[in-house]
């Protein structure tokens, strides 16, 4: 697909999105994802930012992106 057409598919996309009743565009706007560690324990409290960035840096898979930025290794 060229370029100019797919720029014309998404704009005409995103006209037919807007068209929709705004309850509609939220319920089909967001798909739940599993996420490990995250959704399979109980809720959890932190006393500070700090002590909840460092649980994610130590518990969480990479990929969901709650790593401290900058560093590949845990906290010390």
């Amino acid at each position: 697909m060229k370029r100019a057409d797919w720029r014309r598919e998404w704009r005409a996309q995103c006209r037919r999105q807007l068209d929709r009743p705004t309850l509609a565009r939220i319920k089909y706007g967001f798909a739940w994802v599993h996420k490990p560690v995250l959704d399979d324990g109980p809720s959890r409290a932190f006393d500070s930012m700090a002590a909840y960035r460092r649980w994610c840096h130590e518990n969480l898979p990479a990929y969901l992106g709650y790593r401290l930025v900058g560093t590949r290794d845990a906290p010390k």
